[in-house]
């Protein structure tokens, strides 16, 4: 049997042990091969499927070949991450103590251009603090329990961007949302997140 066919099948095989995670597993040079996948497991959990299968007699032609895995992730497991942190209570309390970390340090906040202005540290901190939540979350799509789908969906549906031909959610304009809703109304402008409750993470 052909490498390439082994590699079909292990790719398809990795689907089914993972619960029917999307992935590609793609050469790229030589013994080089790239097993990518977007929400589904993490690294190390999907490493320990691969080296499973190739243990075993049915790709014995992958065996040799250094297959490299990374996963990336999707809005809606950003989505997932934030909303499940919030209920949770400890999005506030982590945004603020990287808030704290970033001012004693005396760190400037990061300028994208000379005609855009910098967002908050706030800000900053919010949208690292939920992708570290995704890096060590497995399958971070799924809501954490059944209430967080919901507002998963509203908070992706208030982060989306339109564009002339298209839209789409970003974890950027979501950051803005989530701050928006941690904030006491100002004016008659109230949290873009209405029915994301307010509870003990409360900013005040």
């Amino acid at each position: 049997m052909s490498r390439s066919r082994q590699a079909w099948q292990l790719a398809r095989h990795l689907t089914e042990v993972t619960g029917g995670t999307e992935l590609e597993l793609n050469w790229e040079n030589g013994p080089r091969w790239n097993l990518h996948w977007t929400d589904g497991p993490l690294v190390e959990e999907m490493r320990a499927h691969l080296d499973t299968a190739l243990a075993g007699y049915h790709y014995t032609e992958m065996r040799d070949r250094k297959i490299a895995c990374s996963r990336s992730y999707s809005e809606r497991a950003w989505a997932a991450r934030a909303i499940a942190s919030r209920r949770e209570g400890t999005l506030a309390p982590a945004v603020a103590a990287e808030v704290a970390r970033r001012r004693a340090m005396g760190l400037e906040l990061p300028r994208l251009s000379v005609n855009v202005p910098s967002e908050s540290h706030e800000y900053y901190a919010l949208l690292s603090y939920v992708e570290q939540l995704w890096q060590v979350t497995s399958y971070p799509e799924r809501p954490s329990v059944t209430e967080d789908e919901p507002l998963i969906k509203e908070l992706l549906a208030a982060g989306t961007k339109t564009s002339e031909y298209h839209s789409w959610p970003s974890e950027y304009e979501m950051t803005k949302v989530l701050l928006s809703a941690m904030r006491a109304p100002v004016g008659d402008q109230p949290p873009q997140l209405s029915v994301v409750p307010s509870g003990p993470e409360q900013a005040r």
